[in-house]
């Protein structure tokens, strides 16, 4: 005789049980004993709470107006809801004011086609969508069966999660979507939200702050750059590292994952360690808590450095816990009177011992201590775009991404891991925490090239040196005997401009590397150059100078020599700083043999009577063997 049973869903729901205590085979264990029965193994198939797909067109949203102190966001703004509307959602139901603080108002949302209600008609909307989390004020006002997006913070606000249990909503919040995962980072709000207070932290920071951040010396004397640190290097941090440089003050970070180091560097920031080597991330993706040594450390480097700096950034916050105490009073005493600390964890607590949750505190030696908890309402306009973006990709992913047949309907699908780690309660049901989602197995490494053989030892250049030589030689000598062979000297002189012209500029701009192209280099060799062609030109011919004119020349010659002279060493050098084993040797001591060949002809033009032709060539011959080198 075979038995099958409806789903533990079911019998959970009538007992008043949770789920995943009964099973179908736990139940028919003891029947079969008693009866004889053969337990037949089976799949349930049964569908989660909830997870049977919801079209768009059959739910409305609502919006009400934020009612926490100093909140000036709005969950979704006329754009979003002219986008959801567009997916198929039934209605937009929007609180009158809810975006005006964010700088929308109600005509914006009427024209995006939203519908504009009181906050009781907002709250009774089958999904309602938040910044913060709901007062129970709020949850009393809102329908059973409710489905809710919000930040939730179930940790800190388990009487909110009852509230909420009570009247059996689905709860989704968006605090606690996976960070880990790549897909996730569009329905990041905590990132959105971290990255603006981060860049507000900094403004308010200037506002304080009773000098310029970045140094100047002016007629008026001289203006040092301000000195920042900013503890803890996550999204709020980075942001205001980037922030600070902008405004050219002297940044400073410390973080206890060694991860931000590059991302530190990357914006141009110092980045600060101790001598204790210790992991502070994660498998979320968090800071965690650190060892006392540590802890120890760091509370000495911050010692250190709030003496020195004028405004401390703090960011440390753990998830689920207090922010912990970095900057202790003693450290605020120790601090410049007029320097400013701005704390982003005040909500959570603070970082600093003197903070004032929501104020601004000034310190008895002149510290101002900023604690404000509203940092991305005082952007009010943008932080709502950002998450309000943020919002909209998450609800229209929630099913369609996981399940492609439905593709404009809603379904609490626990395969998709964005949903499962964000789903607080289902239909009343507590779900959080989420479990850790199933380790991938790792993908085959790739099998490794395998490489061509390479010779031991430096490259020997002597064979290409050597052909290079032969060919400046060839190439000096028919330059030379076009010379000596010309009808007149002013052929010559204009063989010697056109070569100049043309050929060695060419050479100039394509034969040197990028690398060595600088303002600084091409100035000094353009000055050296003209100066000892100037020089050469007002020698007159003889072995020593007959004239004040031609002293000054031939000192002109030679200090232009020796900057040219010296120029070529210090190059040389610097090259060699570079130089690696593997490097081929060089062989320059062959292009000898092209100036011997160019010596040679000279000697060989005079001696024949064709001075005036030979010079003009040999001018050009010279400058082209100079340039190639």
């Amino acid at each position: 005789m075979k038995l099958g049973l409806g789903s533990s869903n079911a019998i959970a729901r009538h007992g008043n049980l949770r789920a995943a205590a009964i099973t179908p085979r736990a139940v028919l264990r003891p029947i079969s004993r008693c009866v004889g029965l053969r337990v037949v193994a089976f799949k349930d198939t049964t569908p989660p709470l909830g997870a049977t797909p919801v079209p768009y067109k059959e739910l409305t949203i609502g919006v009400p107006a934020e009612t926490y102190k100093n909140e000036k966001r709005v969950a979704l703004t006329p754009t979003t809801v002219q986008t959801l509307l567009k997916s198929g959602f039934k209605e937009v139901v929007v609180e009158s004011g809810a975006g005006a603080k964010a700088g929308f108002s109600d005509e914006d949302y009427i024209a995006a086609g939203a519908t504009i209600a009181d906050c009781k008609a907002a709250l009774k909307q089958d999904l309602v969508t938040k910044v913060r989390p709901p007062s129970t004020k709020e949850i009393g006002l809102m329908s059973n069966g409710v489905r809710l997006l919000s930040h939730i913070q179930p940790a800190q606000n388990k009487d909110i999660v009852d509230a909420l249990a009570s009247k059996q909503a689905t709860v989704l919040a968006l605090d606690c979507i996976p960070r880990t995962l790549s897909r996730a980072q569009a329905f990041d709000t905590l990132s959105s939200m971290a990255n603006i207070a981060g860049y507000r932290a900094v403004v308010e920071a200037a506002n304080e702050f009773g000098r310029f951040f970045t140094g100047q010396i002016t007629a008026a004397g001289r203006v040092p750059p301000a000195k920042v640190l900013v503890i803890g290097g996550g999204v709020a941090g980075l942001a205001a590292v980037g922030a600070a440089k902008s405004l050219g003050a002297i940044v400073r970070v410390f973080d206890t994952r060694l991860a931000v180091k590059e991302q530190a560097a990357s914006v141009g920031a110092e980045f600060l360690t101790v001598d204790i080597q210790e992991e502070g991330e994660s498998a979320s993706g968090y800071s965690k808590e650190m060892s006392p040594a540590f802890i120890a450390a760091e509370m000495a480097l911050f010692a250190e450095q709030s003496k020195d700096v004028d405004i401390i950034i703090t960011t440390a916050m753990i998830p689920g816990k207090g922010a912990p105490k970095l900057i202790t009073a003693d450290m605020v005493a120790s601090m410049k009177t007029g320097s400013v600390i701005v704390d982003l964890a005040a909500e959570a607590g603070g970082n600093c011992e003197l903070t004032v949750p929501s104020e601004k505190f000034v310190s008895t030696n002149g510290v101002t201590i900023l604690g404000y908890t509203d940092l991305t309402s005082r952007l009010a306009t943008q932080s709502s775009t950002l998450w309000a973006n943020n919002v909209t990709k998450f609800l229209i992913s929630v099913g369609p991404f996981t399940n492609p047949k439905t593709p404009d309907s809603m379904v609490i699908d626990h395969k998709d891991e964005a949903v499962r780690g964000a789903l607080i309660l289902e239909d009343g049901t507590l779900r959080w925490p989420a479990p850790p989602p199933a380790q991938r197995p790792a993908p085959p490494p790739a099998p490794k090239p395998t490489a061509a053989p390479v010779p031991s030892g430096p490259k020997d250049m002597y064979p290409e040196t050597m052909k290079s030589a032969l060919i400046t030689t060839m190439a000096a000598s028919a330059v030379l005997a076009i010379g000596a062979t010309s009808p007149s000297m002013a052929f010559s002189s204009m063989l010697t401009k056109f070569g100049l012209a043309s050929i060695c500029g060419y050479q100039t701009v394509w034969g040197v590397s990028p690398a060595l192209h600088s303002p600084l280099m091409s100035v000094t060799n353009a000055i050296s150059g003209l100066t000892a062609v100037g020089g050469l030109v007002m020698l007159g011919g003889g072995l020593l100078p007959s004239t004040t004119s031609q002293g000054l020349a031939a000192l002109a010659v030679l200090v232009s020599s020796i900057n040219i002279g010296g120029g070529f060493t210090i190059t040389q050098r610097m090259l060699d700083m570079f130089k690696r084993k593997t490097d081929p040797e060089e062989h320059n001591y062959l292009y000898a043999i092209p100036g011997a060949a160019l010596v040679g002809g000279i000697v060989v033009g005079r001696a024949l009577g064709l001075e005036e032709a030979v010079t003009p060539a040999t001018y050009l011959a010279s400058s082209g063997m100079t340039v190639k080198r």
